[in-house]
């Protein structure tokens, strides 16, 4: 069965979102279906790979760019192969990333929707169980996995720019430029992922009375 960014049963629920006035049985059919959707492992296993793939590819190509410019040219056809090879693996990865990306924005949007619909329209009360449901989320073994990577991605990011800035202050090398965006790559991916999980924890929280009390105070 092919992958898919976005299962069927997941596009009338995304396509009509802004539906205040539904029972707060249906929004919470629709956030647990949009839920799964989301956080199969079949999304964050090709998430994975995609960003290994983009990473790797990067890396060589630019790297492979980096030693030519100071060798001062190609030494045989082998490296243009190797350049072309990788740079499309890079493009492959970075294409998937982004569909996942895009993709998951939509999911989650009208998740979040159906997550505060039955306490924003719905007149369900707040309870002190939203309190506990809004932070444990994040120990479910899908959302953990999530968790995991993104701030593994935000390590390597901030290690990639750390090194790039130390080449530039010390002495520009052949692999800074593929240091510098496997960096920038990681950052990016470790911020679009972590964001996915606040903007979750975020739709919880709308049933955590402690929460729902704090935000009104700033509000006025």
């Amino acid at each position: 069965m092919p992958f898919a960014f976005v299962l069927p049963a997941s596009r009338e629920y995304i396509d009509a979102t802004g539906a205040p006035h539904s029972r707060p049985v249906d929004a919470d059919r629709g956030a647990a279906l949009l839920r799964s959707d989301y956080e199969r492992w079949s999304r964050w296993g090709l998430g994975l790979l995609a960003f290994l793939l983009a990473g790797l590819g990067l890396f060589v190509a630019l790297g492979m760019i980096g030693t030519i410019a100071m060798l001062g040219g190609v030494s045989g056809v082998l490296d243009v192969v190797i350049i072309v090879v990788a740079a499309a693996l890079a493009a492959v990865g970075v294409a998937v990333l982004v569909a996942l990306s895009r993709s998951g924005r939509r999911i989650l949007r009208a998740a979040s929707s159906r997550l505060r619909s039955p306490y924003t329209h719905g007149g369900r009360q707040r309870r002190p169980a939203g309190w506990i449901q809004a932070r444990s989320v994040n120990f479910e073994p899908r959302v953990f996995a999530r968790i995991t990577t993104a701030s593994l991605a935000l390590l390597l990011g901030v290690a990639g720019v750390s090194l790039v800035i130390r080449d530039i202050v010390a002495e520009w090398t052949s692999v800074s430029a593929a240091v510098g965006a496997v960096g920038l790559l990681a950052l990016i991916s470790g911020c679009g992922q972590l964001g996915g999980v606040l903007r979750l924890v975020s739709a919880l929280s709308e049933g955590d009375p402690l929460w729902a009390r704090i935000r009104s105070g700033f509000r006025r």
